[in-house]
């Protein structure tokens, strides 16, 4: 397996914080742009934390080299253009300000400055801000594999798309991730980003097969592609990236979505939902009749399901946890356990979370579910091998093996485990112009 930087710098750097706000619970958001068309301004992070009434949001700078008081005025800016919580600024080289002028800004904007001087004393650092200690240090480091392994398969779709690999697809998915990462995130009513959302969804369903077609093929086809040895290879045997790269992208989006309707949820709790415009019909010129916009009958009749459980608001942080930190899959084998372990990472109680993993079921009804049993193990369908690969070096680390043969589980679950984290150390470890190969 790849290595991880003791001394993280730049994207490093960032998804080390990352790491650690996600390892204590919380829903994590990185690099948000807002292009108009120019880019804007660039959140490094933005946690939620889901579990305060109402749920509190974050924004965080990250700094890895020389700053400045001018570096933070402009991050207090874009938090006030933006209606954000002051934030955090998180930095590693100290500022030459004098501390009491450092101290005077921090109480004049409230951000919070926190030199991040070792490492090591992470839990001093992030303890400060009133978040709880990641259940272990390993949760941690799968955080940060799990956030490098993401950029890189973005990076692939970049390489693809200069490469003529899959260029349609891949300039497709890249468009679709901005809707999903940046672009909704400025919307501010909720009910206008589940629109946006769910338009967009219907449309990029099969963007890993249109890709794995196009690399076949050279043809472009999204609405129904044919499925092809590219695709299979992709999804079984953890080739082609930009193909994963796709189905990382249709899962997020799914992921967006799902916490789009907690959000709205909440806000109609609180009843701080506004009234909404109608959507107007017209006859012969003349307006005859109205729609109110909103969200669909299907969907209010999931929220109906899934909010019966108290820990509801925490299904976004629960499946964030599942999709990029589990791989997506649970042992049949362990349940139990693996159960208690996904409940103290996320905070969704044990006896809530087999309704927690039906949400994808209720919110994307497909035939047969989302979950397949394959060999000892519930794995979610379209899950990018590569990210099933920090679900399989999961279960080695937890447990405390050195090699996967030690591993308690049949020959074919680790020949499968075995596969997935060999993908993904490969993705990790190639060189950028074999991305997308």
């Amino acid at each position: 397996m790849a290595e991880l930087p003791n001394d993280p710098k730049g994207a490093y750097l960032e998804e080390w914080v990352s790491a650690h706000f996600a390892s204590r619970g919380c829903y994590v958001e990185t690099t948000i742009k807002e292009l108009k068309p120019d880019e804007i301004l660039e959140l490094d992070v933005v946690w939620t934390d889901y579990r305060k009434d109402p749920e509190e949001r974050h924004p965080v700078e990250v700094k890895s080299g020389k700053w400045s008081l001018p570096d933070v005025f402009k991050f207090y800016g874009w938090t006030r253009y933006l209606d954000l919580e002051p934030g955090q600024f998180v930095h590693t080289q100290p500022c030459d300000h004098d501390p009491a002028s450092l101290s005077h800004v921090q109480q004049k904007t409230g951000i919070s400055l926190i030199h991040i001087a070792a490492a090591q004393k992470a839990e001093e650092y992030f303890g400060s801000l009133g978040l709880p200690e990641p259940p272990s240090p390993q949760v941690t480091q799968l955080w940060r594999f799990s956030f490098w392994a993401r950029r890189r398969l973005v990076k692939s779709l970049g390489v693809a798309i200069d490469d003529d690999v899959c260029a349609g697809s891949g300039k497709a998915a890249k468009k679709y991730l901005r809707l999903v990462n940046d672009a909704v995130f400025f919307i501010p009513d909720v009910r206008d980003r589940i629109e946006i959302l769910l338009k967009a969804h219907f449309d990029h369903q099969m963007l890993g097969k249109s890709a794995a077609y196009e690399i076949e093929s050279k043809k472009v086809e999204y609405v129904n592609p044919p499925d092809t040895k590219t695709f299979r290879k992709a999804w079984f045997d953890g080739a082609h990236f930009p193909v994963q790269a796709c189905m990382y992208v249709e899962h997020r989006a799914r992921l967006y979505i799902m916490k789009a309707l907690v959000d709205y949820w909440l806000a109609r709790q609180r009843g701080r939902l506004a009234e909404r415009k109608k959507n107007v019909v017209l006859l012969g010129g003349k307006a005859v009749g109205g729609q109110q916009v909103g969200i669909t009958n299907a969907m209010e009749a999931a929220l109906a399901k899934l909010s019966v459980a108290k820990s509801f608001r925490l299904f976004p942080v629960l499946w964030q946890a599942l999709l990029w930190n589990w791989g997506g899959f649970l042992r049949r084998d362990h349940l139990d356990e693996e159960y208690a372990l996904l409940a103290g990472e996320t905070g969704v109680p044990v006896n809530d979370i087999p309704l927690a993993l039906t949400a994808f079921d209720e919110i994307f009804p497909i035939y047969r579910g989302w979950f397949r049993d394959v060999d000892e193990r519930r794995v979610l369908i379209l899950m990018p091998a590569v990210l099933r690969g920090i679900g399989a070096h999961r279960r080695r680390i937890m447990r405390g093996v050195e090699h996967f043969k030690d591993l308690d589980c049949g020959e074919v679950a680790r020949a499968s485990l075995v596969a997935e984290n060999n993908a993904l150390a490969n993705l990790l470890d190639c060189l950028d112009q074999e991305l997308a190969k």
